[in-house]
């Protein structure tokens, strides 16, 4: 990540640490436009496909769009009455993974036709606490991560989204997966393997920087992106601009989408 050393800055002044340059503390990249040209209903989800070139985003209304990075619409099809709220891909296949709150489970997509080829439902029970309660807020983001030598390709995070951090279920966390993406043809029931509490709430989207090897996430409830390794130490975090955040995603030129539920993917180019 090529703003890293802004965002280590940004956390040691927040610790009361060293002084810095005032760039250090300012958003590290600057708004070019609401690309949204094709007006998608209710944006949550984002993901940057990188042998396409393209932008996948998904919608509360069960919506999957294609758009360039302009915000030309390629296609757009109605999946499914289900509320999706997180979208992923694994870059070795191109097929992507979205995630759908509620029922708490991840389906398989092909990017040509949208079929969906298998679904995936996660276990919302981890050491007898319900980290997942059904009837809660549910899974609100997703991402993939690659792991050379990984028997499934890698391996995938899900942020369940809460609202209250000393809950004893439904919590603000992140949780790791492993689903059989090589070892089956089938779908499957799938467990959480480990989580973190970040810390904040409202976990609303997710994304992997290959780059920095980080997790990075965004909080609609305060208006935040936060950089955080994945063993869940917090490294950094800025103000974010826009409102009802809910999608994230970064372009192989290192530009920055956002997604506002409301309305909107606004795109971001880093700062010179």
């Amino acid at each position: 990540m090529k703003n890293l050393p802004f965002i280590c800055a940004v956390w040691a002044i927040a610790l009361g640490g060293v002084s810095a340059d005032p760039l250090a503390i300012v958003f590290p990249y600057q708004y070019v436009a609401n690309i949204d040209t094709s007006k998608f209903n209710e944006p949550s989800g984002l993901v940057f496909h990188p042998q396409r070139g393209t932008i996948f985003a998904v919608g509360d209304n069960g919506d999957l769009c294609e758009l360039g990075t302009d915000g030309g619409l390629v296609k757009e099809h109605h999946l499914s009455d289900a509320d999706l709220e997180g979208i992923t891909c694994d870059p070795s296949t191109g097929l992507l993974y979205v995630a759908v709150e509620g029922e708490e489970k991840i389906l398989e997509i092909d990017p040509e036709d949208f079929s969906v080829r298998r679904e995936f439902a996660i276990e919302r029970i981890f050491e007898g606490k319900a980290l997942l309660k059904e009837g809660g807020q549910g899974i609100e983001g997703l991402t993939f991560v690659p792991e050379a030598g990984h028997p499934e390709g890698g391996v995938f995070y899900v942020a369940n989204q809460a609202f209250e951090l000393g809950a004893e279920e439904d919590l603000s966390v992140i949780c790791e997966l492993v689903l059989p993406l090589r070892s089956s043809e089938e779908g499957a029931q799938v467990s959480i393997r480990r989580y973190f509490a970040p810390g904040f709430i409202d976990i609303s989207g997710l994304h992997y920087d290959a780059e920095a090897d980080l997790l990075v996430l965004i909080s609609d409830a305060v208006n935040a992106i936060f950089y955080v390794r994945r063993t869940g130490e917090l490294i950094g975090s800025y103000a974010l601009p826009g409102d009802n955040q809910e999608g994230i995603a970064i372009d192989a030129k290192g530009n920055l989408y956002i997604a506002q539920d409301s309305g909107g993917i606004v795109k971001f180019e880093p700062r010179r």
